[in-house]
């Protein structure tokens, strides 16, 4: 099997597809970020599969595509829910950033769900079973009977292989925007996702009933501090354009951002508990630019668009001594870095 025959196939059978799909993208609607099970998730095509060739050639351009662009490749599939693409429909969804966020991971993905949907098509039988397993309605009583009955002995069996392989992941929201409607009233405040396994999960626990500190207490002035480390950031990066010329830039508005707490981890030192929070972010964020024209002669106002992605960490210490709620919270690093400029 040739790397192009990995695609989507109108018509025919894509439940291996979409299954690879929902492990690569998190086991989440790529729209609202929510968790969903296989039934009800479908493949979506990023780019409609209906755009016609005009269409298709202005998203080329519009997202900086590559000619070998395929839009039943990868790089243009992603797992939805049943709702999203209820709403989402035939068309792109709301906002050219969102967009241009979602075809970017779509690409950096189309290797990964390649590799895996090949490995796959080489299994044996009990890959097929295991497919069949996971597709399984839950809603139909047999079914589910079924699943709860057999389902224990196969997690058993593959904690017995390796007991970490046997952890399952949650997901949580954490609402932000509610609290405290008047701070912060002029930067753009998303929600929250936890998605966490047992030692992240545990840790939430203790971070609550232990040191007496809400999540939402804890992650809304960091959340604060990221908008406004993205927006230096982009900024800079904007006003560091010299080609074709030199360039001002504005403040960097904050459009789209997706912000999800991939893990929680903790540890003891002496008299003091040390949480350690790493997340990733999605954004897309607009400046006003000022660029001199090319004769020397005068200004031209630009729109600068940019798609960013990347991780984040921060740390919040609680001396085992002191009172609920007094913990020690290191502002927003970020780790990892990865942006996309376009000015028109």
């Amino acid at each position: 099997m040739t790397d192009a025959e990995v695609r989507y196939r109108n018509g025919g059978d894509n439940s291996i597809l979409k299954m690879i799909l929902i492990e690569q993208w998190g086991y989440r609607c790529y729209m609202c970020s929510r968790p969903k099970d296989y039934t009800d998730t479908q493949i979506d095509h990023l780019i409609p599969q209906s755009s016609s060739a005009a269409e298709l050639k202005n998203a080329r351009k519009q997202y900086s595509l590559t000619s070998s662009f395929d839009l039943h490749g990868p790089e243009n599939l992603a797992p939805i829910c049943s709702k999203c693409n209820r709403e989402k429909s035939n068309q792109t969804f709301e906002g050219a950033g969102a967009m241009l966020l979602a075809l970017r991971k779509a690409a950096k993905l189309r290797l990964d769900v390649i590799s895996a949907y090949k490995k796959f098509g080489s299994g044996t039988r009990l890959s097929n079973h295991l497919l069949r397993s996971i597709a399984a309605d839950l809603a139909q009583t047999e079914a589910r009977e079924a699943f709860e009955a057999y389902a224990p002995a196969i997690v058993q069996k593959l904690a017995l292989l390796d007991e970490e392989k046997a952890d399952y992941v949650t997901y949580h929201e954490i609402v932000l925007a509610d609290i405290y409607p008047d701070d912060f009233h002029d930067v753009f405040i998303p929600d929250v996702g936890l998605s966490l396994r047992t030692r992240g999960r545990t840790a939430m626990s203790i971070l609550q009933d232990v040191c007496g500190l809400p999540l939402s207490g804890l992650l809304e002035p960091r959340v604060h501090d990221l908008v406004e480390l993205l927006q230096g950031q982009v900024h800079q990066e904007f006003e560091s354009i010299t080609e074709p010329s030199r360039t001002n830039a504005g403040t960097a508005e904050m459009i789209h951002l997706q912000v999800t707490i991939e893990t929680i981890d903790y540890h003891r030192y002496t008299s003091v508990l040390e949480f350690t929070f790493q997340g990733s972010f999605d954004a897309y964020l607009m400046a006003s630019l000022v660029q001199d024209n090319l004769d020397g002669d005068g200004t031209q106002e630009r729109q600068g668009e940019a798609s960013v992605t990347g991780t984040f960490s921060f740390t919040a210490d609680w001396p085992i001594s002191a009172e609920q709620g007094a913990l020690d919270i290191s502002d927003c690093t970020i780790e990892e870095w990865s942006s996309h400029l376009n000015v028109t």
